[in-house]
């Protein structure tokens, strides 16, 4: 073999490819452009390596998601805000709750509407009728209890492995890219620490007041050697960021904190052993980034004495009703109750809600993708009502006229592409249109991983010696069968 020769075995490279160590790979790849990569929920879409085996919902499959996951089921989580919302104001049998699928987004626009309608008779000063009152009880009751159930079904949906789909897809991007996602869930994020090149730190694009790692930390004890350039954007907000509970107050139906501070966000990374949660209603069995219905408490200490006490001239009072979810007292827990930060599945994201962390995010996005070569789109249909993640890729193709290869990855790809035309899409350098599921695309990744290990030895020759080494030894034994690693 000549000393530049590069054996020709199709699945021996890329059996190399799939070998090469992450850090490695930022060596090989440290010339590659810039691409962002972009998710929906169809990226997520066919993770389903729960103890349920239940697919991660899309918004028209979540309620059928939740019958099935242990988020219905027993006194461990609190479902009667909704299932008495349905059976009063939407005429649902409790007995045919099951049966009722409505798509989420759907019903959590129907519910904020008529949140709105009747907060504006009471900022008016009209007189509600007692039927306004009981509604605007249950309306106030169900918009809080949706958060929890709709955090929990994420939780218990990607509470299994790494997803393969995301993992496989590390192995192809480059140090500099970015990764900008809609999903509330966790899974790309637990692949991306799985890799050692990521860390939750400084990751996500904005510092934490504190982690939870076991217990509240400064920072998660990580120490990787792997100088990369990672970011995780999640513009929709994720069931692993917490903020102190808020919600809507049934007299008023305005939004309220139990702390009024909007710049200290918490991120719960991981806990095997039992934290501080609402009414002490631990659960284990949960993979990192996951937890139960009630997400852990926040400590007290990162809070002002002023901030969580009660009013000049006033004092709090609890109240604990007959045991329904045990036989005994709930005991009293430390710390302060929080909630996930997501904006709900509304077709009016309320992105004012958390100024200090979603709008410098949404920044971040708009300038990573100006800078890109290249944007791919996975699971993600821009729908029509999210008119400002439309605007975000408008602006960016727009900043550099035919600079920037765009990716349409989608089944629905076609139809996508067609309606962001009038967005902008011809401003692009050029327009994939790919019909395949993210999986599949994997698949097509590792077809081109020998052309890669190609490019890599021909722009590192260390890297082309080592290959020779591995394909000379390789002659003592069968090289490998198949080079497309599984997803």
């Amino acid at each position: 073999m000549k000393p530049t020769e590069i054996p020709s075995h199709e699945a021996f490279l890329a059996w190399i490819w799939d070998n090469v160590t992450f850090l490695d790979r930022t060596k090989l790849l440290d010339h590659a452009p810039k691409t962002v990569w972009l998710f929906g929920a169809g990226a997520s879409r066919h993770y389903n390596l729960n103890e349920r085996r239940v697919s991660m919902p899309l918004a028209r499959e979540f309620f059928a998601a939740f019958h099935r996951l242990p988020t219905s089921e027993g006194l461990q989580a609190r479902v009667g805000p909704l299932i008495s919302y349905l059976y009063h104001f939407k005429g649902v049998d409790i007995s045919k709750s099951p049966d009722w699928l409505e798509d989420i987004e759907e019903f959590m626009t129907c519910i904020e509407n008529q949140i709105v309608e009747l907060r504006s008779k009471i900022e008016t000063d009209a007189r509600l009728t007692a039927n306004d009152q009981l509604k605007a009880f249950s309306l106030a009751e169900v918009f809080n209890n949706m958060l929890f159930i709709f955090g929990n079904v994420i939780n218990e949906a990607q509470n299994g492995p790494l997803a393969p789909g995301y993992t496989e897809l590390l192995k192809f991007a480059g140090p500099s890219d970015t990764f900008i996602t809609f999903n509330w869930d966790t899974l790309l994020d637990r692949s991306l620490a799985a890799t050692g090149c990521w860390s939750p730190n400084e990751g996500y694009g904005f510092p934490f007041t504190r982690i939870l790692d076991g217990i509240w930390r400064e920072s998660v004890d990580y120490d990787a050697s792997i100088d990369h350039g990672w970011s995780l954007l999640k513009l929709h907000g994720s069931t692993n960021w917490l903020v102190p509970y808020r919600g809507v107050a049934p007299a008023t139906l305005e939004l309220w904190r139990t702390v009024a501070d909007d710049t200290k966000i918490f991120l719960y990374w991981q806990s095997s052993l039992p934290f501080q949660t609402f009414h002490g209603r631990w659960r284990g069995g949960y993979e990192s980034t996951c937890y139960g219905y009630y997400p852990p408490n926040l400590p007290v200490d990162c809070f002002s004495a002023e901030l969580i006490s009660a009013p000049p001239g006033r004092d709090f009072a609890t109240m604990t009703f007959a045991p329904i979810f045990s036989p005994f007292e709930e005991p009293p827990t430390r710390g302060i109750p929080s909630s996930p930060l997501m904006l709900t599945p509304v077709r009016q994201k309320r992105y004012e809600d958390y100024p200090t962390v979603i709008e410098p995010l949404w920044q971040q996005a708009e300038k990573a993708m100006c800078e890109a070569g290249r944007i791919v789109i996975i699971g993600y249909s821009f729908p029509v009502t999210d008119t400002r993640s439309i605007r975000l890729l408008q602006q960016s193709l727009q900043s550099r006229p035919a600079q920037i290869e765009v990716w349409i990855v989608d089944p629905n790809a076609e139809n996508i592409a067609s309606r962001l035309n009038a967005s902008g899409l011809d401003k692009a350098k050029e327009v994939r249109v790919d019909l395949r599921t993210f999986e599949d695309l994997m698949g097509t990744f590792w077809k081109g991983a020998p052309d890669m290990v190609r490019t890599a030895a021909s722009n590192h020759p260390q890297f082309g010696k080592w290959v020779q080494m591995l394909a000379q030894m390789g002659q003592m034994w069968p090289p490998p069968s198949a080079g497309i690693s599984p997803v």
